[in-house]
């Protein structure tokens, strides 16, 4: 006797049916904002892609910088984790406030509540200010992951000068922290107190700067260096224990004033408790009057990767020396480029000394 099929069974499940699909999108909908969530919380974690979302390997990443905020584009690139080419956002530590955002969110809030939009402007103020640098405020930069060891060291001897300004702006543009090895300037006072403000090292470079003085003798040599050491620390309330000779620890100018002078200051220097730093690399800077930037970037090149601990010489000291500063962002970019994170020098850091 064959079962009449009247399609009952169909309206029993039939509403199950359609639950268990919405469970399953919600599930599914669910689990797709937790991987989002994972992937905005770390933002150094590979983002799988396909071509048609070139797009989407741009992000943005929030610096705080003078009471506000700027953006810049970091672009991720396509290689696996731990490879040499894949780029990170090197620049987030705990010293700054790093949020990945929708790229087409254009207005957030500084830490003062004022609204920021995505170019780095007030815009509830009626009149914007023009900053004293001309910095893009959304820049691509790629980044490779520092390589294990590998830390730079950016110093600018000589200063602080008018140029000190803007070479802190950009040094807070990246995120890099530098060592400052200063000498004695009228009416500078408020140069040296920002650069501890803005979080850099202050070292002494001698008070004078001059040679015939400072290598007479020993005693000579670091009655200058107290000189110098107490005017900073009156100023700045720091006492600096990092030096650099003039000239550096090979000079032979010293011998015209003293034989075998720096042999016995090197020595001296360590058993007063100073560490002294010479450099590695060399941007030139020095070697005449506004060197163009191009061939200060390309003299960091020659010898950067040469070193795991590239020490790299620039000057502040100076007004002829304005194209240290338009040199800057790209020796920093490079630097970057090349698998270093950048530090300031500490009492402990690793110092690069000259051999005779």
């Amino acid at each position: 006797m064959s079962q009449k099929n009247d399609g009952s069974g169909f309206y029993i499940y039939a509403p199950m049916i359609l639950i268990v699909a919405f469970l399953l999108g919600c599930l599914a909908v669910s689990l797709a904002d937790v991987r989002e969530s994972a992937r905005d919380c770390l933002p150094n974690s590979i983002v799988s892609q396909s071509d048609s979302q070139v797009d989407s390997r741009r992000r943005k990443s929030s610096v705080k910088q003078d009471g506000g905020l700027k953006y810049r584009m970091v672009s991720v690139s396509d290689a696996a984790p731990g490879s040499e080419d894949y780029a990170v956002d090197t620049w987030v530590n705990a010293q700054v406030s790093s949020e990945v955002t929708d790229s087409t969110n254009d207005v957030s809030s500084n830490h003062s509540g004022q609204s920021v939009s995505s170019a780095g402007q007030d815009v509830n103020s009626a009149e914007n200010t023009e900053p004293a640098l001309t910095l893009p405020n959304k820049h691509y930069i790629n980044f490779t992951p520092p390589k294990e060891g590998r830390v730079a060291y950016l110093t600018f001897d000589d200063g602080p000068s008018s140029n000190t300004e803007n070479i802190l702006d950009i040094l807070d543009y990246y995120n890099v922290k530098a060592t400052f090895f200063v000498i004695y300037h009228k009416d500078m006072e408020d140069k040296y107190k920002e650069i501890v403000d803005r979080g850099h090292t202050i070292a002494l470079h001698s008070y004078t700067h001059d040679y015939s003085k400072i290598y007479k003798s020993e005693k000579a040599f670091f009655d200058d260096i107290t000189e110098i050491s107490d005017y900073v620390y009156s100023v700045t309330g720091v006492r600096s224990k990092i030096i650099r000779f003039p000239g550096g620890s090979s000079n032979t100018v010293s011998k015209h004033y003293s034989q075998n002078l720096m042999k016995t200051l090197t020595a001296s220097a360590t058993q007063k408790g100073y560490s002294y730093h010479d450099w590695n690399v060399d941007s030139g800077d020095a070697s005449t009057s506004n060197l163009a930037p191009e061939k200060m970037l390309e003299n960091v090149k020659k010898t950067l990767t040469r070193y795991r601990n590239p020490d790299i010489l620039m000057h502040d000291g100076g007004d002829k020396r304005l194209t240290t500063v338009e040199a800057l962002p790209e020796i920093i970019e490079y630097i970057y480029s090349q698998g270093y994170k950048m530090e300031r020098l500490e009492p402990d850091s690793y110092a690069v000394h000259h051999t005779w």
